[in-house]
């Protein structure tokens, strides 16, 4: 699905996206995130999961380590022929605060727990990139995408469902204390938002320990129309990363009511 008009460029302003204002957090004294991950997929008839880990492992600065992962015992036909595996990772590199997977059609950046802030975040995803641009296998890109994973803690699911701004029946009854997983794709302007919502969830995160609560994963996807990678960072791609990074934002906020967002300590410029 495209939501686009077709063109050379990224035709897409702040204003076009943002049309009214919404104040929202710097940053949450309580910080609900476990997982950050920036996706770009593309078309390439080369074994990209093959060349692209070594050329970012010699043209990325700092430490690096580079290993297979379960998925590359799966013979390439069989991977491609299947939509659940096509895009999943071959190959990991692991780059300091930072995590980079590989498949023949995507690269995922994905910021290590603790969450190191945007401008971090931001800076390593533009350096992936304009390296990939640099190995010349990338036929063209079809989507790019920002992912925030937040679980905010509660041992109490009828506690966690009231934190979230929905209203659920099914048969005429309300949920307010049984167990479910929600989905749901909301388009809004130039975005497919991925929104899934799932309580009694629990998280091993990378320093041991463990949290217990309802998960709000927020998928932001812009899809395109085939551009190449040039046109992709040429046009104003750290703006383009702000809009999407905001979209996300915009969403999950929408998604808690106002006396979660103060229970989560907002922090406002």
């Amino acid at each position: 699905m495209t939501l686009n008009k077709k063109s050379d460029t990224l035709l897409i302003s702040e204003e076009e996206v943002f049309p009214v204002e919404k104040k929202l957090p710097k940053k949450l004294g309580k910080e609900p995130l476990i997982d950050a991950i920036f996706e770009i997929r593309f078309s390439s008839d080369a074994p990209a999961s093959e060349i692209i880990p070594g050329f970012l492992f010699s043209s990325l600065e700092g430490n690096k380590t580079i290993e297979s992962l379960p998925m590359s015992q799966i013979p390439r036909p069989l991977r491609e022929a299947d939509p659940n595996l096509k895009f999943a990772p071959i190959t990991r590199l692991k780059w300091g605060n930072f995590t980079i997977n590989v498949s023949n059609f995507g690269v995922s950046v994905g910021c290590n727990y603790p969450y190191q802030g945007w401008e971090k975040f931001r800076s390593a995803i533009i350096n992936v990139v304009s390296s990939l641009e640099k190995i010349g296998i990338i036929n063209s890109i079809n989507r790019y995408s920002m992912k925030y994973i937040d679980l905010i803690p509660s041992d109490d699911i009828k506690h966690q469902i009231s934190l979230i701004n929905m209203d659920i029946s099914v048969a005429g009854h309300k949920i307010e204390s049984e167990a479910f997983t929600l989905r749901v794709d909301i388009i809004r302007d130039n975005f497919i938002n991925l929104v899934q919502i799932i309580p009694s969830a629990s998280a091993k995160l990378i320093d041991g320990t463990k949290r217990e609560g309802i998960i709000i994963d927020v998928d932001t996807i812009q899809t395109i129309d085939d551009l190449t990678i040039k046109n992709v960072i040429d046009e104003d791609f750290s703006g383009r990363l702000d809009i999407i990074h905001k979209a996300n934002k915009t969403m999950f906020f929408d998604c808690l009511k106002p006396e979660t967002i103060t229970k989560l300590e907002p922090v406002y410029d």
